[in-house]
């Protein structure tokens, strides 16, 4: 008879020793599975959270820096320049960037949009913020970018380009795109050009020539503090290339750089490589990477993969002294079995394969039943943990821009992940899960299959 046949016949003979293996193989594997799933699925969260804040880095203004710059009484802060931006975005992991700059510029000869004053209140109030002391005021705001698509209003769709060509990296100098309210008012269509002056109290800056390459319509809706400018009205928004802007005026400088990374995973050796980069001396601007959120969004994801990993240990450890406890009282009551076996000629390599043929056939049994019992349930319990470890965080405080307003970010910590039991998962689970069944089993199978069948037989069972 194969030792094969005999594994099977000592299964179903000994009903409760094969009950009490199996249910504990099941709880072993079903923690083992646990754990690489959690661990697995808890990695590919992580992945999807970065994605949630985008494979973006800004460089902006250090606020903190600039503020202890003006308390030490330093006269002047370096604005950003623009050799420093392209060398960033030179770097292996930007895909692309966006540049950004916003400054006045004097009415002149053209035709602005007054402000919209929505009673005789505000109209004071307009007429007020209108003058100083006899002063002028800038009408126009100038935004520079290398990519109109991305501003603010663009991406938002706040404003929509319906004529021309937006302001890329390949367009001409000077280019402009304004709205067709102003480009009616001043009787300007594609192809025109009209001149602008920068803005400054002195009233020292040249008028620069623009020429008209695309015009876009705006549906923003303006608050009533900004109702009272006359800058920031909507049809009042000028969009000219960078390289022309940083020319409008003195106080035309670059506010922040945007930087499109090719992957979200790369964000942090980029923020690493683009520091680098960076003035070592007098440097007022800072990179954000979203860091400090999206440690937040993946705080509970980080407790529950270090759960799973300790679970991992644990079960190994654990389930290693008692599967070797349990199979070494089992096979001690059969020694008679053992010995009669090795006496009637049987080798002590079959002997010991039929042993380990028991357990295994036992082990498979479990892990096929733990397999349908974690894709069965394990994702309502991972899901009611995490939620638990999620609502420890609490809500996630969103950035702030630099001027203290809230972006437009709904961030908040991962109360729930997919549990992936894939192939890889199965394997590694499967790999570990066997292998201490066959070791914890090997043992005392060698220590009584070394013994000699004479011994066996004289023992007390």
């Amino acid at each position: 008879m194969s030792f094969f046949k005999r594994a099977l016949i000592s299964i179903w003979q000994r009903k409760g020793r094969t009950a009490l293996f199996l249910g504990l193989f099941l709880i072993v594997f079903l923690l083992i599975l646990s754990g690489f799933a959690i661990k697995q699925s808890a990695e590919k969260s992580k992945i999807d959270a970065r994605k949630q804040l985008g494979a973006e880095v800004r460089l902006k203004r250090d606020n903190d820096k600039i503020r202890e710059a003006v308390l030490s009484g330093k006269s002047t802060i370096k604005p950003l320049s623009k050799e420093t931006i392209d060398q960033i975005s030179h770097l292996p992991q930007v895909k692309s960037v966006l540049i950004s700059g916003e400054t006045g510029a004097a009415k002149g000869d053209l035709q602005s949009v007054a402000p919209r004053a929505s009673n005789e209140e505000n109209s004071i109030n307009s007429n007020m913020a209108n003058m100083s002391q006899g002063q002028e005021v800038p009408v126009f705001k100038i935004h520079g970018t290398n990519d109109l698509l991305k501003t603010a209003d663009f991406k938002s769709h706040d404003a929509k380009l319906i004529e021309g060509e937006p302001i890329t990296e390949k367009s001409l100098s000077n280019s402009a795109v304004v709205e067709q309210t102003f480009a009616k008012n001043n009787q300007l269509k594609l192809g025109d050009t009209f001149k602008i002056q920068g803005f400054s109290i002195q009233g020292e800056e040249k008028a620069q020539e623009y020429k008209v390459s695309g015009i876009y319509k705006s549906e923003k809706e303006v608050s009533t503090l900004e109702q009272m400018y006359e800058m920031a009205q909507p049809e009042n928004q000028i969009y000219v290339d960078i390289d022309s802007f940083l020319k409008t005026s003195k106080q035309a400088n670059i506010d922040d750089a945007m930087f499109y990374l090719k992957d979200p995973l790369q964000v942090g050796d980029f923020v690493k490589d683009a520091e680098a980069k960076l003035p070592s001396e007098s440097n007022f601007f800072k990179l954000d990477a979203y860091t400090e959120q999206y440690e937040q969004m993946i705080g509970p994801l980080e407790k529950m993969a270090a759960f799973s990993s300790i679970m991992i240990k644990v079960i190994v450890i654990a389930g290693g002294l008692i599967l070797t406890f349990l199979s070494l009282l089992s096979i001690r009551d059969r020694k008679k079995e053992v010995g009669i076996l090795l006496s009637l000629g049987e080798t002590k390599m079959k002997v010991i394969l039929q042993l380990v043929a028991e357990i295994l056939i036992i082990g498979l049994l479990s892990f096929g039943l733990s397999l349908v019992i974690v894709q069965a349930t394990g994702q309502t319990i991972t899901n009611s943990m995490l939620s638990k470890q999620a609502e420890q965080v609490g809500p996630i405080v969103q950035q702030d821009d630099d001027y203290g307003q809230e972006k437009n970010k709904n961030l908040e910590p991962i109360d729930k992940m997919e549990l992936r039991v894939n192939a890889t998962v199965v394997s590694q689970a499967g790999s570990l899960g066997f292998l201490l069944i066959i070791i914890t089993t090997l043992v005392p199978s060698v220590m009584i299959a070394r013994t000699d069948p004479k011994e066996l037989f004289v023992q007390k069972e």
